[in-house]
């Protein structure tokens, strides 16, 4: 007798590093085959200190014109692992905090609304992503959803940089 033939791999199931993120995820979520891409099935509310920011051209303007340093979220609606980080690392209560003290300017855009406008200034749209934008200029980005401890530990050392 031989060996039993092994059952062919769904074509439809996630690649397992796909799968290792979605089993991470706590925001409802299923896999596209045809894009290879997590979908988010529900859109997480922006948290209050991003929700009335200002577009990004107009708070680039305010960065330069406050000289401060500006932040960038990016994100999609579509996106699983953004709705993950606007639930975790932007809701986190000390993000929150010290967007409140006021030594950056912070905003948020959603690429799929403003694209055109993110490729311009930030010369990308990628997701998730944080920029840092100094004088309008990208001096440096965090890819993926960190958490808030990472982000904020990076965002402390970057003004103290400058």
């Amino acid at each position: 007798a031989g060996a039993t033939p092994a059952a062919p791999a769904d074509p439809n199931a996630p690649p397992p590093s796909v799968a290792r993120v979605m089993s991470r995820l706590t925001v409802p979520n299923r896999y596209d085959p045809a894009t290879g891409n997590i979908v988010a099935l529900e859109v997480v509310d922006l948290p209050e200190a991003l929700r009335e920011s200002l577009p990004l051209g107009d708070a680039v303007e305010r960065s330069k014109r406050e000289g401060k340093p500006l932040l960038v979220f990016t994100t999609a609606d579509r996106c699983a692992v953004c709705q993950q980080y606007k639930k975790d690392a932007l809701s986190d209560p000390r993000l929150a905090a010290f967007l409140r003290q006021g030594r950056v300017v912070a905003t948020h855009v959603e690429v799929d609304r403003e694209g055109e406008e993110a490729q311009r200034v930030l010369g990308s749209r990628a997701i998730p992503m944080t920029y840092w934008l100094v004088d309008g200029q990208v001096v440096g980005t965090l890819r993926g959803n960190r958490p808030a401890d990472e982000m904020l530990a990076v965002i402390r050392d970057r003004l103290a940089a400058q």
